[in-house]
Protein backbone atom coordinates (compact mmCIF):
# COMPACT_ATOMS: atom_id res chain seq x y z
CA UNK A 1 0.00 0.00 0.00
CA UNK A 2 1.13 3.55 -1.12
CA UNK A 3 1.00 6.44 0.84
CA UNK A 4 -1.08 8.09 -1.54
CA UNK A 5 -3.43 5.03 -2.24
CA UNK A 6 -6.56 6.07 -1.63
CA UNK A 7 -8.18 2.59 -1.01
CA UNK A 8 -6.81 1.43 2.15
CA UNK A 9 -7.49 -2.53 1.71
CA UNK A 10 -5.03 -2.54 -1.20
CA UNK A 11 -2.30 -5.77 -0.96
CA UNK A 12 0.83 -4.81 -0.06
CA UNK A 13 3.62 -5.67 -1.70
CA UNK A 14 4.64 -9.34 -1.26
CA UNK A 15 1.62 -10.11 1.29
CA UNK A 16 -1.19 -11.96 -0.11
CA UNK A 17 -3.58 -10.28 2.84
CA UNK A 18 -5.25 -7.06 2.70
CA UNK A 19 -3.92 -4.32 4.82
CA UNK A 20 -6.92 -3.62 7.77
CA UNK A 21 -9.29 -0.92 6.54
CA UNK A 22 -12.21 0.77 7.45
CA UNK A 23 -14.95 -1.30 9.62
CA UNK A 24 -17.98 -2.12 6.98
CA UNK A 25 -20.60 -0.44 8.87
CA UNK A 26 -23.01 -2.96 8.04
CA UNK A 27 -21.06 -5.99 9.39
CA UNK A 28 -21.23 -3.94 12.79
CA UNK A 29 -23.37 -5.70 15.60
CA UNK A 30 -26.30 -3.14 16.06
CA UNK A 31 -28.74 -4.44 18.06
CA UNK A 32 -31.71 -2.93 16.32
CA UNK A 33 -30.54 -4.39 12.45
CA UNK A 34 -30.01 -8.26 15.23
CA UNK A 35 -33.58 -8.15 15.94
CA UNK A 36 -34.88 -7.21 12.71
CA UNK A 37 -33.03 -10.04 11.15
CA UNK A 38 -34.06 -12.28 13.73
CA UNK A 39 -37.59 -11.78 13.21
CA UNK A 40 -37.40 -12.08 9.80
CA UNK A 41 -35.62 -15.50 10.11
CA UNK A 42 -38.07 -16.55 12.63
CA UNK A 43 -40.90 -15.54 10.19
CA UNK A 44 -39.41 -17.60 7.01
CA UNK A 45 -38.34 -20.18 8.97
CA UNK A 46 -42.81 -20.29 10.33
CA UNK A 47 -43.78 -19.86 6.71
CA UNK A 48 -41.84 -22.86 5.71
CA UNK A 49 -42.71 -25.05 8.22
CA UNK A 50 -46.81 -24.31 7.40
CA UNK A 51 -46.16 -24.43 3.95
CA UNK A 52 -44.00 -28.00 4.16
CA UNK A 53 -46.78 -28.93 6.14
CA UNK A 54 -49.49 -28.04 3.81
CA UNK A 55 -47.56 -29.19 0.62
CA UNK A 56 -47.30 -32.58 2.56
CA UNK A 57 -51.18 -33.27 2.64
CA UNK A 58 -52.11 -31.70 -0.35
CA UNK A 59 -49.31 -34.20 -2.13
CA UNK A 60 -50.97 -37.04 -0.05
CA UNK A 61 -54.54 -36.18 -1.31
CA UNK A 62 -53.09 -35.54 -4.49
CA UNK A 63 -51.00 -39.30 -4.70
CA UNK A 64 -53.86 -41.37 -3.09
CA UNK A 65 -56.88 -39.81 -4.92
CA UNK A 66 -58.66 -39.71 -1.04
CA UNK A 67 -60.77 -37.02 -0.09
CA UNK A 68 -59.09 -35.02 3.09
CA UNK A 69 -61.40 -34.38 6.01
CA UNK A 70 -63.78 -31.43 6.18
CA UNK A 71 -61.38 -28.30 7.11
CA UNK A 72 -64.34 -26.61 8.49
CA UNK A 73 -68.07 -26.53 9.70
CA UNK A 74 -68.86 -24.83 7.07
CA UNK A 75 -67.57 -27.72 3.89
CA UNK A 76 -69.26 -30.01 6.09
CA UNK A 77 -73.05 -28.40 6.47
CA UNK A 78 -72.51 -27.95 2.89
CA UNK A 79 -71.65 -31.89 2.28
CA UNK A 80 -75.01 -32.58 4.65
CA UNK A 81 -77.12 -30.52 2.90
CA UNK A 82 -76.00 -32.01 -0.70
CA UNK A 83 -76.68 -35.39 0.95
CA UNK A 84 -79.87 -34.52 2.03
CA UNK A 85 -81.14 -33.10 -1.70
CA UNK A 86 -79.32 -36.53 -3.26
CA UNK A 87 -76.56 -34.61 -5.38
CA UNK A 88 -73.56 -36.70 -6.44
CA UNK A 89 -70.36 -35.13 -5.39
CA UNK A 90 -66.62 -35.56 -4.49
CA UNK A 91 -65.57 -33.53 -1.81
CA UNK A 92 -62.22 -31.85 -1.50
CA UNK A 93 -61.20 -32.56 -5.16
CA UNK A 94 -57.13 -32.49 -5.96
CA UNK A 95 -56.79 -30.82 -9.48
CA UNK A 96 -53.45 -30.01 -10.44
CA UNK A 97 -51.53 -28.14 -7.69
CA UNK A 98 -54.83 -27.30 -6.22
CA UNK A 99 -57.57 -28.96 -4.00
CA UNK A 100 -60.86 -27.59 -4.22
CA UNK A 101 -63.55 -28.17 -1.73
CA UNK A 102 -66.50 -30.03 -3.82
CA UNK A 103 -66.49 -31.18 -7.51
CA UNK A 104 -70.70 -31.74 -8.49
CA UNK A 105 -72.18 -32.91 -11.86
CA UNK A 106 -71.58 -30.56 -14.63
CA UNK A 107 -67.97 -30.42 -13.93
CA UNK A 108 -68.53 -27.51 -11.07
CA UNK A 109 -66.20 -26.88 -8.37
CA UNK A 110 -67.49 -25.31 -5.54
CA UNK A 111 -65.16 -23.32 -2.84
CA UNK A 112 -66.71 -23.12 0.31
CA UNK A 113 -65.19 -19.66 1.81
CA UNK A 114 -64.92 -17.82 5.31
CA UNK A 115 -65.74 -13.56 5.52
CA UNK A 116 -62.05 -13.00 7.19
CA UNK A 117 -60.04 -15.38 6.00
CA UNK A 118 -60.45 -15.04 1.81
CA UNK A 119 -61.72 -11.08 2.04
CA UNK A 120 -65.37 -11.35 1.19
CA UNK A 121 -65.78 -8.77 -1.03
CA UNK A 122 -69.24 -7.52 0.48
CA UNK A 123 -67.32 -6.70 3.63
CA UNK A 124 -64.02 -5.83 2.81
CA UNK A 125 -62.51 -3.02 1.49
CA UNK A 126 -60.21 -4.40 -1.11
CA UNK A 127 -57.34 -1.20 -0.76
CA UNK A 128 -57.40 -2.19 3.56
CA UNK A 129 -56.41 -5.76 3.53
CA UNK A 130 -54.06 -7.56 6.07
CA UNK A 131 -51.14 -9.75 4.14
CA UNK A 132 -53.10 -13.15 4.99
CA UNK A 133 -56.26 -11.82 3.01
CA UNK A 134 -54.24 -10.59 0.03
CA UNK A 135 -52.01 -13.72 -0.12
CA UNK A 136 -55.34 -15.88 -0.16
CA UNK A 137 -57.25 -13.56 -2.54
CA UNK A 138 -54.17 -14.22 -5.21
CA UNK A 139 -54.78 -18.25 -4.25
CA UNK A 140 -58.23 -17.88 -4.88
CA UNK A 141 -57.46 -15.70 -8.04
CA UNK A 142 -55.27 -18.70 -9.05
CA UNK A 143 -57.61 -21.38 -8.15
CA UNK A 144 -60.34 -19.70 -10.36
CA UNK A 145 -57.96 -19.36 -13.61
CA UNK A 146 -56.72 -23.12 -13.53
CA UNK A 147 -60.24 -24.22 -13.30
CA UNK A 148 -61.62 -22.28 -16.11
CA UNK A 149 -58.26 -23.47 -17.92
CA UNK A 150 -59.49 -27.18 -17.40
CA UNK A 151 -63.19 -26.54 -18.34
CA UNK A 152 -65.20 -26.09 -15.25
CA UNK A 153 -66.77 -23.79 -13.22
CA UNK A 154 -66.03 -22.53 -10.35
CA UNK A 155 -69.08 -21.13 -7.71
CA UNK A 156 -68.11 -19.64 -4.29
CA UNK A 157 -69.94 -20.15 -1.43
CA UNK A 158 -69.71 -17.73 1.20
CA UNK A 159 -69.81 -17.54 4.82
CA UNK A 160 -72.17 -14.83 5.16
CA UNK A 161 -74.62 -16.69 2.98
CA UNK A 162 -74.56 -19.80 5.19
CA UNK A 163 -74.76 -17.88 8.60
CA UNK A 164 -77.91 -15.59 6.86
CA UNK A 165 -79.64 -18.55 5.30
CA UNK A 166 -79.09 -17.25 1.92
CA UNK A 167 -77.11 -20.36 0.09
CA UNK A 168 -79.63 -21.71 -2.67
CA UNK A 169 -78.59 -25.37 -3.79
CA UNK A 170 -80.22 -24.08 -6.92
CA UNK A 171 -77.33 -21.71 -7.96
CA UNK A 172 -74.92 -24.09 -7.46
CA UNK A 173 -76.53 -27.51 -9.08
CA UNK A 174 -77.18 -24.55 -12.22
CA UNK A 175 -80.54 -24.48 -13.86
CA UNK A 176 -82.98 -27.33 -14.91
CA UNK A 177 -81.56 -29.67 -11.36
CA UNK A 178 -83.49 -28.81 -9.05
CA UNK A 179 -82.65 -29.50 -5.17
CA UNK A 180 -84.83 -32.40 -3.21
Amino acid sequence: MTAGDPNPRTVRQGSLRPTPGPVNPVSRRDPDEVARRRVARRRLVENRIAWSRHAKAAAAQRATGCPGRAYNQLEAKLAAMLDAAGVDYRWQLPLGPYVYDFLLPNRTLVEVHGTYWHADPRRYDPKALTPDQRRNLLHDIDKRLFAAAKGYRLRVVWEADFRNGKLVLEDLLGPGRPAA
